[in-house]
């Protein structure tokens, strides 16, 4: 039997699905409805009293396209397990960085997650933004999403080095807020994580922005409702200069059964 040397895949995204699209769209098969949603980030440090006890835990804010985001967390966290099981030791926060950059430079900027690591170990808090090409920083404060500019620009203003938890807490959610009031895209309701070196506080939400209410009447309008002034139904003439014919093979229509 002879061998059959097969080729390595190279890295990155395949688009092998592209001519199947074509061919389901020739067949009148419609894509679905695109949704566009979208979301503020933001982390800042602030004054810690210091301790013995190291709380082992990591946070990861993501904000993009939301599938990437969640399976990119997901694949990080269960690195994270992996690597502290085989080390038997905390996971460094740059560890967690390093590996979520590396995957993401691969793809050179086709996955669409911007994330920001907030951790606690050994070393220190440490804040750190990623963009989906790869590139990181290290900063004491961050926003980023929709309505990151808008965030951004609360927090240089009033940022100070060792503020108090209360007056960062307080800092983050004028900063949310700001974006929720003025960006479309970034929702209504502002959740915060508090990270320390003895323990991690969810508050989930925060804060409700914005509330909707129930419709005070119908605004639905019947058809019909506006009236036609005029109608006038004009030929065009036109010249045919290219013409193609494009035919179906046998093996597109396989791969549409």
């Amino acid at each position: 039997m002879a061998g059959v040397a097969l080729e390595i895949p190279s890295s990155g995204f395949t688009f092998d699905n592209c001519r199947r699209n074509e061919v389901l769209l020739s067949n009148g098969v419609l894509p679905g409805k695109v949704r566009k949603t979208g979301t503020t980030i933001a982390a800042m440090k602030f004054k810690v009293c210091e301790g013995n006890i190291i709380f082992d835990d990591n946070v990861a804010l993501g904000a993009g396209t939301s599938a990437d985001c969640d399976f990119q967390t997901r694949m990080l966290e269960s690195q994270l397990e992996l690597l502290k099981l085989n080390t038997d030791r905390q996971v460094r926060v740059a560890a967690a960085v390093r590996k979520i950059q590396q995957h993401l430079f691969r793809y050179q900027g086709y996955i669409g997650a911007y994330l920001i690591i907030v951790g606690v170990d050994t070393t220190g808090a440490h804040i750190a933004t990623i963009h989906p090409h790869g590139s990181i920083a290290f900063l004491p404060f961050i926003a980023s999403g929709s309505g990151g500019y808008t965030s951004l620009s609360v927090i240089e203003d009033r940022f100070k080095q060792d503020m108090s938890e209360d007056d960062a807490k307080k800092l983050i959610r004028d900063a949310l807020y700001a974006s929720t009031t003025t960006d479309l895209f970034s929702g209504s309701k502002i959740n915060m994580f508090v990270l320390t070196k003895e323990k991690l506080e969810k508050f989930l939400p925060y804060e409700i922005v914005g509330i909707r209410g129930d419709k005070q009447a119908d605004y639905t309008i019947p058809k019909g409702t506006t009236a036609i002034l005029s109608e006038s139904i004009r030929k065009i003439n036109y010249d045919i200069v290219n013409e193609k014919v494009k035919q179906t093979k046998s093996t597109e229509s396989m791969e549409l059964a």
